[in-house]
């Protein structure tokens, strides 16, 4: 490099001023925006109660997706601390006991069990 091109380099850095953080926050504020508003999408989303049904019936249908290896659809009976309904499991039942089903991995007791379905797309 020659001495002018230093002395360039060398007044440019003297009187920079980074902007720092600055230069982001319009990057980061469009991607908190954006996270806030899925999640406020998400605590808006209402799930109804679905039709209670018997211990029987319950343990019917789990058995035969169970033998048939079908996906199903459990409500439980389990509300969230505004009194709504959490999203139905969705998954294959892995393992089926007198009182405790496994489905994808997640043990779930019947008695918890407020509605079962076939699952379909």
């Amino acid at each position: 490099m020659s001495k002018e091109s230093d002395q360039k380099v060398t007044d440019f850095f003297r009187t920079y001023q980074d902007r720092g953080m600055k230069k982001w926050q319009g990057f980061m504020l469009s991607d908190y925006t954006s996270t806030v508003s899925k999640i406020d999408k998400k605590r808006a989303q209402v799930y109804e109660k679905k039709k209670p049904m018997s211990l029987e019936s319950i343990s019917e249908i789990l058995m035969i997706a169970y033998a048939n290896h079908r996906l199903v659809s459990v409500q439980l009976k389990q509300v969230d601390i505004d009194d709504k309904f959490l999203p139905d499991i969705v998954g294959t039942v892995d393992g089926y006991q007198v009182d405790h089903v496994v489905i994808s991995g997640e043990w779930i007791e019947l008695e918890d069990i407020n509605h079962v379905e076939e699952y379909m797309d």
